[in-house]
């Protein structure tokens, strides 16, 4: 009987042991954000229009409809030589209802259809924006809804917004690292945190056209980058 009683002990022995010894210290690091921002001339419009027929049934406002959204297809195509382009084009038929009356006032309003095909365009000649929304409400088939300007993906102020963000973090990373008597060691993480607006400027629809469209100078373009520098001892 003694036997077991022993290994026993033994064991609980080792186990104390094993908790006993500390752990292993974690690698030394320094993590910092960075921001870089740019103005950017916005490089393309997209102006959202649409063509609205009104009938007092499904069939007639669609009917009506079809020969009117015809129209503004062919008069938007004729327009493709200001570097505009229809987008997408989407059709939905609304069905208006009266608003309820009074029980003391006689008669009630009919019940009224609207046949709608909204146009998504975009335009890349901006100079060429203002004189493109003259022709379209002046046409008597549209209603401009929105105007914005933006930048493209693929514009070269991307790219100098992010370059500016990791110029950024490395400054703030040896300001950190001079302040706390530390040396900086190899980068060991990137993460690009994302492109931060506006990349788009939005514009109130020009329905009156006794206000010239004039595209915006520049957008702010904002990049932010998280690095993550290695450290070591005392500088």
């Amino acid at each position: 009987m003694r036997t077991p009683i022993i290994a026993g002990v033994i064991l609980i022995l080792c186990s104390g042991l094993g908790a006993a010894q500390p752990a292993v210290p974690s690698e030394a690091t320094l993590t910092v954000r960075g921001q870089g921002r740019v103005q950017v001339a916005p490089d393309h419009a997209n102006l959202t229009v649409e063509v609205v027929t009104k009938g007092k049934s499904p069939g007639a406002a669609t009917v009506a409809h079809r020969e009117r959204a015809s129209r503004a297809v062919t008069a938007l195509r004729e327009m493709q030589k200001d570097g505009l382009k229809i987008e997408r084009s989407v059709f939905r038929l609304n069905e208006i209802r009266p608003s309820p009356r009074p029980t003391t006032t006689p008669g009630r309003g009919e019940t009224e259809y609207q046949a709608i095909t909204t146009f998504e365009l975009r335009m890349t000649r901006l100079d060429a924006v203002d004189s493109a929304i003259t022709a379209i409400a002046s046409s008597g088939l549209f209603e401009v809804r929105n105007l914005r300007f933006g930048i493209e993906e693929r514009n070269p102020g991307m790219n100098a917004a992010r370059k500016k963000a990791v110029d950024d973090a490395r400054e703030r990373a040896m300001t950190y690292a001079r302040a706390a008597g530390v040396r900086l060691g190899d980068i060991i993480k990137i993460e690009d945190t994302g492109l931060r607006g506006p990349r788009e400027f939005a514009v109130q629809a020009p329905a009156m056209r006794s206000v010239q469209v004039i595209p915006p100078e520049s957008l702010t373009l904002t990049a932010s980058v998280t690095m993550t520098w290695r450290i070591s001892g005392k500088r």
